[in-house]
């Protein structure tokens, strides 16, 4: 592709998008939104902006595939002002996500433009999403993100929009890394290098969890996972305020059971 995307199911029911590849979408190569009961699998996605971009869509099962070379491997999202407001039930395993680092090329305005190069997986804004059994190595920036809608700074003019993330389980999962430094070009990137230098840490949250939903972030049983929760809410009062927090890296308020409830979609 020469344009947004590569593969476009929009407001479709039992999507399946199989052994297929994706290359050189400023947007996303495979994007499934607005949708329900999707497979997205043994797919190949490299040198795009997002490699694979569920958004704002239910009951999806992402495996086996590889994403690799892109801004972001793989993103859920759940965006304001589209006709479907809310996904979830969404199964992100058994992929191979890596060496994400490409420059983000994506049109300005756009919200995958504000994708930190260096990205594997990025959840915005979503509910009920299980990210387990997956090889997440090499994005410079972050292994795996969980942030609320709050973190684009982007006006919400949706009355009936849910910015926040709720009830996220990652577990099982293999995370490595080379020693290296975020990307520099982004403001989150810089105040990661400035935090950890080359040591960034796999997975990174905001802790701007639904205040109506008691499930929270969950995370158990990964490899080599190293944590940091920037609190938001508390630490970036001021433009400067980030830089002297201390984020917690302590895992053990997430150290929730495992609930692994597939529930299956197209086959």
């Amino acid at each position: 592709t020469n344009g947004a995307y590569g593969l476009y199911p929009v407001q479709c029911q039992n999507v399946l998008v199989d052994h297929s590849v994706a290359i050189g979408a400023s947007d996303a190569g495979i994007y499934v939104g607005q949708s329900n009961d999707i497979v997205v699998r043994n797919n190949v996605a490299h040198d795009n902006v997002a490699g694979i971009e569920i958004e704002n869509s239910n009951n999806a099962e992402v495996y086996e595939n590889h994403a690799y070379n892109n801004t972001g491997g793989i993103l859920i999202f759940d965006l304001p002002d589209l006709i479907q407001k809310k996904g979830g039930n969404i199964h992100v395993y058994n992929n191979v996500v890596e060496s994400n680092n490409l420059g983000n090329f994506a049109p300005k305005g756009s919200i995958v433009g504000k994708v930190l190069p260096g990205t594997g997986i990025l959840v915005l804004a979503c509910n009920n999403v299980h990210i387990y059994e997956n090889t997440i190595r090499n994005n410079k920036s972050i292994g795996t993100g969980v942030v609320s809608y709050f973190m684009t700074e982007e006006a919400i003019n949706d009355s009936l929009y849910n910015p926040y993330t709720s009830d996220i389980h990652i577990y099982n999962n293999l995370f490595d890394r080379w020693p290296g430094f975020p990307d520099l070009d982004y403001d989150v990137g810089q105040l990661l290098a400035v935090k950890y230098g080359r040591n960034t840490p796999d997975i990174i949250y905001d802790s701007m969890q639904d205040p109506e939903i008691q499930a929270g972030l969950c995370i158990q049983n990964n490899t080599n996972a190293r944590f940091t929760d920037l609190d938001i809410e508390h630490n970036f009062e001021e433009w400067y305020s980030p830089f002297i927090s201390n984020f917690s890296e302590d895992m053990s308020p997430h150290n929730c059971g495992i609930q692994h409830l597939l529930i299956s979609a197209a086959k």
